[in-house]
């Protein structure tokens, strides 16, 4: 039991009101409310606030987890929300036993307002899904793509180098890009063929090459009329991926290979020139 002699009437009367106090102490704060009306009065709000505060904990645990608000934090931080959003909870159900109910229903109050603000906030993306996927790019699916395809053994290349002039008859009229399959020997990479993929919902043209390591690079392109066309190349990595990016002629590019190669520009500056 809390002895609360000496606090604020408020903390007394919320520890009454919890049955958190002892018969001597309950006994005094019984007669104060007999005969005082503003310590009844203030008693009844705070268990006017103690019933609400109740409600909205209970209601927070129970009310089913947005599918928005799911996916907005499974991408973020990898994190079951459900999980997270009722383990907060019942922290703070465990918590508001220790302090006066009348913090208790001020933080039900801050956590409501707080999670609606978030799904409020998220809103926007769901109603914009599109700008959700133009967000992530063509690259992020390149790059998934190259993670996977670069793995295989037998099934590397979805068309064998062998047939290099249907490879760019077929691509080029897939894709909507004329181009030449580059050479890239003296850079020490092998042709091995080529795959069709789909990126940010367009058509891809990948050639894949081998180096002598036997380590796998691939140029992709798709065709992209509204990207500035520059002769500059940007190069960036994304975890075990290095990729070297431009744009000509009406179409984007991107040289994708392993993030530790040294020489990734140089090849994609010979692979442009060529292509």
């Amino acid at each position: 039991m809390q002895q609360t002699k000496g606090h604020a009437l408020e903390v007394r009367l919320s520890a009454y009101i919890d049955g958190e106090i002892g018969d001597a102490e309950r006994s005094e704060l019984e007669a104060l409310l007999s005969r005082d009306e503003d310590a009844k009065a203030l008693f009844e709000r705070l268990k006017a606030g103690s019933s609400f505060g109740d409600t909205a904990f209970e209601d927070f645990l129970h009310d089913p987890v947005p599918l928005a608000l799911v996916r907005q934090i499974k991408q973020g931080s990898g994190i079951n929300p459900k999980t997270e959003r009722v383990a907060t909870a019942t922290a703070t159900v465990r918590h508001a036993r220790v302090w006066p109910r009348a913090l208790a229903a001020s933080v039900a109050l801050m956590l409501l307002g707080g999670a609606a603000g978030f799904i409020v906030g998220t809103a926007n993306n769901v109603a914009e899904p599109t700008n959700v996927a133009a967000a992530r790019g063509w690259l992020d699916d390149i790059a998934d793509y190259h993670r996977i395809y670069s793995r295989q053994k037998e099934h590397l290349v979805e068309v064998p180098a062998s047939e290099g002039p249907k490879i760019e008859t077929w691509l080029a009229t897939s894709v909507g890009v004329s181009f030449k399959v580059p050479q890239l020997g003296g850079k020490g990479l092998t042709f091995e063929g080529a795959r069709l993929l789909v990126a940010n919902g367009k058509p891809v043209a990948q050639l894949v090459y081998r180096s002598t390591e036997g380590e796998i690079f691939a140029i992709c392109f798709l065709k992209n009329t509204t990207a500035p066309q520059s002769s500059e190349f940007d190069e960036s990595i994304r975890d075990d991926l290095g990729m070297v990016t431009w744009q000509r002629g009406g179409a984007s590019f991107v040289l994708v290979g392993p993030s530790a190669h040294v020489g990734m520009q140089d090849i994609a500056e010979t692979a442009a020139a060529a292509i």
